[in-house]
């Protein structure tokens, strides 16, 4: 079986760990990494003994960054990471096992955050909440491509969405399940995530993901909130009284945007269990406002 890694990237100086780490594999395989430059100056540096290309593209976004390597990678199976992660020695060792069963055509891994700072352990909470709302549906959606893989046909078939820069992975995961292909979910197989050390950093991503899911939505493509009927709390009671005026939605981005940050102070200060609750808060705002500004025709900033 020959694998196909592929990770986009621009201009993350943590692409060249993430390298080493792909170096160092255990009982893989032939293997080769496509890492693709989307639009990235910076030439990640390359350790001896890996077979990889490098890929230079135009600035268009992770996505397109994506499917532009699978075109051009070899493998019978292609794996997906980010520049962020870092693979355990064995990562492609146990993927290759596990599509040496015929059935499995997509494979779902999972992220475990490196360190143990206190964002970082709030991050993982919030990672894990996302995981477990896949659990009603036998996680047959759920697609992540922080440690994600597919037997290159279906990759053919069914190429990655790649219309906006974010949200693209749930996208995937319900256009995959539509199309009849079933995402098997293996926790074991996971990645080392290094997560924001800013909670602005953070926020500005919870925003991005709020902002083109609407993004989506509004494109027809999917719906990535999922049914609002019998949702309750803050942000449904706001969802509600905005309702489809386009002034009521900006007015009440505009007033959660403090609100965030409130929660993200808290967040910092408060002792471990109320600053945990506070991040959560601090996420889910920043994302109901990023949805709440897509909504309402504003741009993004």
């Amino acid at each position: 079986m020959r694998i196909s890694v592929i990770v986009p990237v621009r201009d993350d100086p943590r692409m060249d760990d993430l390298l080493a780490s792909l170096a160092a594999q255990i009982g893989a395989p032939d293997f080769e990494v496509l890492v693709a430059l989307d639009g990235s100056t910076r030439r990640p540096r390359v350790p001896g003994g890996i077979a990889a290309r490098l890929l230079p593209l135009p600035p268009r976004g992770p996505y397109p960054a994506r499917n532009a390597a699978a075109r051009e990678a070899r493998g019978d199976v292609l794996l997906f990471t980010d520049s962020d992660c870092l693979c355990p020695e064995d990562w492609i060792a146990r993927a290759a096992a596990i599509f040496e069963d015929p059935s499995v055509s997509a494979l779902q891994g999972a992220s475990i955050a490196q360190g143990n700072t206190r964002l970082a352990r709030f991050i993982q909470a919030e990672y894990e909440r996302y995981v477990a709302s896949h659990a009603a549906s036998g996680y047959r959606r759920f697609c992540n491509t922080r440690a994600f893989a597919a037997r290159r046909s279906v990759v053919e078939a069914t190429p990655l969405p790649d219309l906006f820069a974010r949200g693209g992975d749930g996208v995937y995961g319900r256009l995959l399940e539509a199309r009849g292909v079933a995402i098997r979910y293996e926790p074991s197989w996971h990645v080392l995530h290094r997560h924001a050390k800013s909670r602005w950093t953070e926020g500005r991503k919870a925003f991005d993901e709020g902002y083109f899911g609407a993004c989506w939505s509004r494109a027809g493509t999917t719906d990535l909130f999922g049914n609002p009927g019998g949702a309750s709390g803050p942000g449904a009671w706001l969802l509600a009284a905005a309702g489809g005026s386009r002034l009521g939605k900006r007015a009440a981005a505009a007033a959660l945007l403090p609100a965030a940050a409130a929660f993200s102070v808290a967040s910092a200060v408060l002792p471990e269990k109320p600053a945990g609750a506070a991040f959560s808060r601090f996420r889910r705002a920043a994302h109901l406002a990023g949805r709440l500004s897509a909504e309402s025709g504003g741009e993004k900033r």
